[in-house]
């Protein structure tokens, strides 16, 4: 099913009105059936927009080639928070309680001089 006015793919059991079958569901986890409007994503910049799509140069094959190792890399970056340990005292999923403002800690992209670049992407935990 798609959402009549973001076009979202949603599944039918995740209309608003769930007590009756009807033709064209309202959906309201996508849009709030209407009342959100995100504006449409600009163009990356030149140099990333190239990296992306121009499969002519060593730049961008290596960079399409490693896109997924990029992306798990800043995905798994340490959060920089001060964690509470006061409230996990149960059973059950670990609770986060975070005080100021959250970010992501990851060191220096560029290689120290003299050094090559490595990218991992295993983390253990």
């Amino acid at each position: 099913m798609q959402c009549r006015y973001c076009n979202a793919q949603m599944w039918y059991d995740e209309r608003i009105s769930k007590d009756k079958n009807c033709g064209s569901p309202r959906f309201s986890l996508c849009c709030g059936d209407g009342k959100v409007e995100l504006p449409l994503l600009q163009n990356p910049p030149q140099y990333l927009q190239q990296l992306l799509f121009d499969d002519n140069t060593i730049d961008s094959k290596n960079y399409q080639h490693n896109l997924r190792a990029y992306n798990m890399m800043f995905a798994f970056t340490s959060v920089g928070i001060k964690l509470d340990k006061t409230i996990n005292d149960s059973r059950g999923p670990l609770t986060i309680r975070i005080q100021g403002q959250p970010c992501h800690k990851i060191g220096n992209l560029l290689p120290m001089p003299g050094k090559k670049t490595q990218i991992c992407t295993t983390i253990y935990l």
